[in-house]
């Protein structure tokens, strides 16, 4: 799979991308909001190969893609989660600090949504996002995404109970 957008496009994650997810997924500023990581180099090869693994069955509900600039430079990954009866999705992305406040991750976001909607039909779109994450809301939003629920001290992250904003977009 390859989806094409105006500065990157989104691809099937490959076993070669070890190296390139494991630069930002083995970092603490990207992972500050997230339940996993930072990941040592295991983990990440583990990730990778359950994904290229996933990618490679005929009839998957999850896609993991890496968001690639058109130079070939790995900057990110994105995942689509599909409902059982395909008419809704889950997103969340991850990106290299490097390309952070570029516009990247809405780009590939809009593209992702884009292909779902178009090419999957599905009607609901979701995503979560932590309340201190303020630069990823802002993606979600740029996406027509509006907070539709709040759960309090539902997920424990490096110890710590962190709150999660559900954020939803209906598209037909």
């Amino acid at each position: 799979m390859k989806l094409l957008a105006e500065r990157l496009y989104l691809r099937d994650l490959e076993a070669s991308d070890v190296d390139a997810v494991h630069e930002y997924a083995s970092s603490i500023e990207v992972v500050l909001h997230q339940e996993w990581g930072p990941n040592t180099i295991e983990q990440t090869r583990e990730y990778i190969a359950a994904c290229v693994l996933g990618n490679s069955l005929p009839d998957r509900r999850t896609l993991e893609l890496a968001a690639v600039l058109n130079d070939g430079s790995l900057i990110g990954s994105y995942r689509a989660s599909l409902s059982e009866c395909g008419t809704e999705a889950e997103i969340g992305y991850s990106l290299n600090p490097r390309y952070w406040h570029k516009g990247y991750a809405t780009e590939a976001a809009k593209r992702l949504v884009d292909y779902l909607v178009n090419e999957r039909t599905v009607r609901e779109i979701f995503a979560t996002s932590r309340p201190e994450n303020v630069a990823s809301i802002h993606v979600l939003e740029k996406l027509g995404m509006q907070q539709v629920d709040l759960y309090r001290k539902n997920v424990l992250i490096r110890g710590e109970w962190r709150d999660t904003l559900v954020f939803s977009v209906e598209t037909g």
